[in-house]
């Protein structure tokens, strides 16, 4: 079809998906996003878990239901169409509660994903030809005909489909049914029980098949606890492809189907159904992606093998070669050009052996150069270095066997060399980049809870800070809705979004904003459509809950490439505990206006209280909240204006480490350390706080002749006179790293901010350090 969408207001698509996290979710989004971009549709991604999910671990899942409630915006009559992987969302649904789930959205078109609903039209997923493919292999190439069947749970079509297939392969070869060789687990890797039972009443089983990869990571678990070597002692197969199949050892042989390809499809076939009524019904592939754990060599390999070490079959088959070596996200423009780019680079190696008889200075700088501008950061998420350094391997073999003397074999040799190590060396600096980038998202996702929390509980700039905070770690725009009263809901009951919700800030990318107060209420039917969004541009958004357990506190909507979907959990998690904590911070303050209302007794008893809060139990220090209340009232105050003085943010080195290794106590011991140290470096009139866990703070006038070098070293004397009297007998080194930040005392200084510079400055302190285990640091010392 054209990429033309129709010419009134752009098409806006709703796709619900259980888990942007799950690898074929993921995809699946990734896919659609594509599509998206290509066919310029607007698109909403509601992630809203499992409906009736049964979970393993009961305890850390009793609120995954909280999720379910995103998909109630998908009434939103806003929506042109809307596109639901019904296949995992209702994966523990029988049909009747499918179709009762598809029917609370009956004024918006439906096209389901990967499983067939009675009235809606489908885009399913071939699950029989890969796996007959899987289980016949099994038979046929290694001879087994014991063969046991780890089946997904009854409710899911997905895994009764499967189930079928896999008796009715049986009873094509004349095997019988039996059983006793089946487990039915639930799609999890939390099997380990069920393939156990199956190994134990059924010992000589020749091979198992798994009705997805994720059960198969069960199954390795319970054959290491028994002993048994999969690949080798037992065959196994698996299903879906899972990015995690090539992380087992042996990797896993299993069934792959396009998951990006289901979800750029379906896309496209939306906006056909929303323009013409129609769509093509259409069926994604599936095949067998052959590796170790059945036994054979890998699907690479094989595939090479096929090409009998002839160069010129090599260079003409290099496409074919590429679409192996980059298997991830195909359809994407990327993976695309990679695999174009190193299809050249191949012929251009196969060419290589020629030149070399003919040449005996030749040098393929050129090939290097190519590769070299290649590999860019992303490079490696659209392959995985086994497969690239097996497919580089077979050619240097191929090639090698076209030269008769060692010295143009050795040529050879030294180019391949070269091309292992950029190989490698990118590789490396790419992952080195990742983890700084990794290391940098952490830093500033934990800096939400922090920032919220410097703003005084009735201070809306908290929530501009986070919306800005987002926009540093990839989420292109955002809005922040939050709950003008907490919203509390319980497991069974029905979800409705409350009459009163407030759009607190937004970066739509023409502007980072905090509404006034008299502009942020927003109906629940416009979450989705308010004039804050900007229309001047295409825009794939993710919807997520904000809750704590039963209590919802608002929303957040923003945008971000798929991946970086793996930033939304830790992020939105120390939104809702900011969030929390607000909500106990305006509950605190209406509890002291009443006290302060009340009598005379009562507010004395009131001022004692308010004393304890501000105090720190384990080391008599303030904490936080006690703090920042004497650090505000020592910068503001009239007297101290202009006045020189330094922030300072200490953290104790390895407090978790000291835990680990010597219990908790010792680590009460250390942080008890570091408050008496930092209390005995200061000559008076200082405020000394503990954040919690190893932060510790501290606001003091400095004079101009105090430097931060001079505190530092005062620190560190302290710290080792405290290590050799008090921590002699210690087995570690009670030390904290030190950021420290001049300034001058202002009545508009916000502590907050002061504490982010204090805190960068004590990040580049931190790197270096030597460890705080004395043993260990000895050893450093020597070597």
């Amino acid at each position: 079809m054209s990429e033309k969408t129709v010419s009134r207001r752009r098409l806006r698509v709703g796709l619900l998906i259980s888990n942007p996290e799950d690898e074929f979710d993921n995809a699946v989004c990734e896919g659609a996003m594509i599509a998206a971009q290509h066919f310029d549709v607007d698109m909403f991604i509601l992630p809203g878990r499992y409906i009736d999910a049964q979970y393993a671990d009961k305890i850390r899942t009793a609120y995954e239901y909280q999720y379910n409630t995103v998909f109630e915006l998908a009434k939103d009559k806003s929506f042109d169409a809307l596109l639901v992987l019904i296949g995992t969302i209702g994966s523990h649904l029988d049909k009747k509660r499918r179709e009762e789930f598809l029917k609370q959205f009956s004024d918006v078109p439906i096209i389901t994903l990967t499983s067939q609903i009675n009235g809606y039209p489908c885009i399913t997923v071939d699950n029989r030809t890969g796996l007959k493919q899987v289980i016949k292999h099994l038979i046929e190439a290694h001879s087994c005909f014991k063969i046991g069947f780890v089946s997904g749970p009854m409710t899911s079509d997905d895994a009764v489909e499967r189930f079928e297939v896999y008796k009715e392969v049986l009873t094509e070869y004349g095997i019988e049914y039996d059983e006793n060789k089946v487990a039915y687990g639930n799609f999890s890797r939390h099997v380990e029980n069920e393939v156990g039972a199956l190994l134990d009443r059924c010992p000589d089983l020749d091979a198992i098949v798994f009705s997805n990869d994720q059960m198969a990571i069960g199954g390795y678990k319970a054959m290491e606890v028994r002993g048994i070597r999969p690949g080798t002692d037992i065959l196994v197969t698996g299903f879906d492809d899972d990015p995690a199949a090539t992380d087992l050892t042996p990797h896993l042989t299993t069934v792959a189907m396009d998951s990006t390809e289901l979800g750029y499809n379906a896309l496209i076939e939306a906006v056909n159904y929303i323009n013409d009524g129609a769509i093509q019904q259409e069926t994604i592939s599936s095949k067998i992606i052959i590796r170790n754990s059945c036994g054979c060599i890998d699907a690479a390999s094989a595939e090479l093998n096929a090409l009998h070490n002839d160069p010129k079959m090599i260079a003409e088959h290099a496409d074919d070669i590429c679409r192996t070596i980059f298997n991830r996200y195909r359809l994407s423009n990327t993976s695309i050009r990679y695999r174009e780019t190193f299809a050249d680079i191949i012929k251009e190696l196969c060419t290589s052996t020629e030149r070399i008889k003919q040449d005996n200075d030749f040098d393929p700088y050129h090939i290097f150069e190519q590769l070299e501008d290649t590999i860019t950061e992303d490079f490696f998420d659209f392959t995985d270095l086994e497969t690239l350094y097996s497919t580089m391997e077979y050619i240097h073999s191929a090639l090698a066997c076209t030269l008769e003397s060692k010295t143009e074999q050795l040529r050879l040799n030294s180019i391949f060399i070269r091309l292992y190590k950029l190989i490698s060396e990118k590789n490396i600096k790419v992952n080195h980049m990742k983890l700084r980038s990794n290391i940098l998202m952490t830093r500033l996702t934990n800096m939400v809870t922090r920032d919220m929390l410097a703003f005084d509980a009735y201070e809306d700039g908290a929530f501009l800070s986070v919306v800005d905070k987002m926009s540093r770690i990839h989420v292109t725009s955002s809005y922040l809705y939050v709950y003008e009263k907490i919203v509390e809901h319980h497991k069974g009951e029905e979800w409705k979004y409350p009459d009163c919700i407030k759009l607190k800030a937004y970066n739509n990318l023409k502007e980072l904003k905090l509404l006034p107060p008299e502009e942020q209420s927003i109906a629940p039917d416009e979450l989705l459509t308010n004039k804050y969004f900007n229309q001047d541009r295409r825009c794939t958004m993710i919807c997520v809950p904000l809750f704590t357990n039963e209590e919802h506190y608002g929303l957040l909507i923003c945008e971000l490439e798929h991946q970086y979907f793996g930033f939304l959990p830790p992020l939105t998690v120390q939104l809702c505990a900011a969030l929390k904590m607000v909500v106990v911070m305006k509950n605190q303050k209406i509890i002291e206006k009443q006290l302060n209302q009340s009598l005379i007794e009562i507010r004395e008893n009131n001022q004692l209280l308010d004393e304890l809060s501000k105090q720190d139990a384990l080391t008599g220090c303030l904490n936080r909240r006690g703090f920042f209340e004497a650090a505000r009232k020592l910068i503001r105050s009239e007297e101290n204006e202009g006045c020189s003085a330094m922030m300072i943010f200490a953290d104790l080195d390895s407090l978790k480490t000291i835990n680990d290794r010597f219990g908790h106590e010792e680590g009460d011991f250390a942080i008890r350390g570091i408050a008496k140290i930092l209390s005995s470096a200061f000559r008076g009139g200082e405020v000394i706080g503990r954040l919690g866990g190893d932060e510790f703070v501290v606001c003091v006038l400095s004079g101009e002749s105090l430097s931060a070098s001079a505190i530092r070293s005062r620190i560190d004397e302290i710290s080792a006179e405290f290590n050799k009297n008090e921590g002699r007998d210690k087995e570690f080194y009670v030390h904290a790293s030190v950021g420290v930040y001049p300034f001058k005392c202002n009545s508009n200084d916000e502590i907050g901010e002061l504490l982010s510079h204090a805190d960068a400055l004590l990040y580049s302190q931190k790197k270096n350090k030597l460890s705080v285990i004395k043993s260990e640091r000895e050893k450093q010392i020597r070597e």
